[in-house]
């Protein structure tokens, strides 16, 4: 090379040193994946312990993990919601709760005074003495409940109080009213049960009659069966007074949701009532006596209590042997057809097939 030519380059040599043109650089170190997920835990961790970091930082990983936390953070305040101090009460809580409480009592009139007053959850039930009755038998009872329309029993004389207030032990209690209306000496005696559910529902109703009738839980299973007799045949044959009245037993019936005619099902409870009665209609045979005033001068009176024993029981073949055996008067077949016309039409009778 020629001086001239060392002459040219020594100073674009030395120009190229200032510039640094001609100085080596390294080219930049690859981040790697995995800084793109160091966990914010990491650099905590670095901060708490204050280890210096030579590495060059890489603000777009450690901006990522920033959001990351954030995200994280936000997603942990929002699935676990802040406890609340008082419970939280809807309107159809408070609508539940006023409608447990029983209407006021209101007099249905200036003439009745409140005797008695049952509350039984969201039920009144209350009892009106009519204070200006001739007979005494135009006292009232009330079953009240809001949103319902009032049930009114007439002619009540009492509300009938059991150790236990749900007689078919259904878990609904129930409410027993017993009327009479005094048409008559003997007449006319009624006997209601309601239950008091969501509705109140009519689960007894006895035929107004000669003859009242009391519960009794005969099965000892906490379901109470109601007694009373059947008077289709008061004065029928004979005077009141020597007229048969035969036991009836009801049943609650689940599936009707009622009380009905069960007297077969408790042949038991005739067992001393068909003795006596077999007594008193031989002895009656064999004396021929006529000491129930029967209107036609025979011995129906007599022999009809123990018929209808059978009858009711649901034993039709042993009550027509015990009117072959008993009975000797020509009108047997004529006194037969029409006790069972009478009884096959009376609400206390249940036929029963064998």
């Amino acid at each position: 090379m020629s001086i001239r030519a060392t002459k040219l380059l020594l100073p674009l040599l030395i120009f190229s040193l200032a510039c640094g043109l001609v100085v080596p650089v390294s080219p930049p170190t690859p981040i790697p994946d995995s800084a793109m997920e160091t966990s914010m835990g990491e650099v905590l961790v670095a901060t708490e312990t204050k280890t210096p970091l030579t590495a060059t930082p890489n603000i777009l990983a450690t901006q990522l993990e920033a959001d990351a936390g954030t995200a994280t953070a936000i997603a942990a305040y929002t699935s676990t919601p802040a406890p609340s101090a008082t419970t939280e009460v809807g309107p159809e809580d408070l609508i539940e709760e006023e409608n447990l409480v029983p209407p006021p009592a209101v007099s249905p009139g200036e003439i009745y005074r409140l005797e008695n007053e049952i509350l039984i959850d969201a039920y009144g039930i209350r009892y009106w003495r009519h204070t200006d009755s001739v007979t005494g038998t135009d006292d009232i009872v009330l079953i009240e409940k809001t949103g319902m329309e009032s049930i009114k029993i007439e002619s009540v004389s009492g509300i009938v109080t059991l150790t236990d207030n749900d007689i078919n032990s259904d878990g609904t209690p129930d409410i027993i009213i017993e009327s009479y209306t005094g048409e008559n000496i003997h007449c006319c005696y009624g006997t209601e049960v309601y239950s008091l559910g969501e509705e109140a529902i009519l689960i007894l109703e006895k035929p107004k009659s000669n003859v009242s009738g009391e519960f009794e839980d005969i099965t000892e299973n906490s379901i109470y069966e109601f007694i009373t007799a059947d008077d289709v045949f008061a004065k029928k044959y004979c005077p009141f007074v020597s007229s048969p009245f035969v036991k009836v037993v009801m049943a609650y019936d689940e599936k009707e949701r009622s009380y009905l005619p069960a007297s077969p099902n408790f042949f038991e409870e005739y067992t001393q009532i068909i003795k006596d009665d077999t007594y008193n209609a031989e002895r009656v045979s064999r004396t021929g006596s006529k000491e129930n005033g029967e209107w036609d001068e025979t011995t129906k009176c007599s022999i009809l209590p123990l018929m209808l024993d059978y009858i009711y029981t649901g034993d039709i073949e042993m009550a027509r042997a015990e009117l072959d055996r008993l009975y000797e008067f020509d009108d047997k077949e004529m006194f037969w057809n029409d006790v069972m016309l009478i009884v096959q039409e009376s609400p206390l009778y249940v036929e029963i097939d064998r």
